[in-house]
């Protein structure tokens, strides 16, 4: 998938834009630093930062995770349309895994000996 045609958010904190957004090099380095897709429910405390951390990574990866928090604290619950943003992040976490688990038909041929 193309940046293109990811979901992302725009922020704009202390003079600098983030755009957010989920890739599946993100996921994989979520993924490998323990985050837990299957038990965000029971990680609720944590779930929010993970989250919204995690969605740095693709174009913001050098931004330290006290500044990530720090945004977290400072950012509104719902933006302008009445999105809420926890909601928001796992949309956008959900179709980049989707995309992962229905990834298209590739053109490189392969055989098993």
């Amino acid at each position: 998938m193309k940046d293109k045609d990811r979901k992302s958010i725009h922020i704009s904190y202390d003079g600098v834009d983030y755009t957010l957004m989920y890739t599946v090099a993100s996921i994989r380095k979520m993924e490998r630093d323990g985050f837990d897709f299957t038990n965000m429910e029971k990680n609720i405390v944590n779930v929010g930062f993970d989250l919204f951390s995690g969605a740095f990574i693709a174009k913001h990866n050098y931004v330290p995770e006290k500044v990530r928090d720090e945004i977290y604290l400072a950012v509104k619950t719902e933006n302008e349309q009445g999105q809420n943003l926890l909601e928001c992040l796992a949309d956008m976490l959900k179709d980049e895994l989707e995309f992962i688990v229905n990834k298209p038909q590739g053109n490189v041929s392969w055989t098993m000996a």
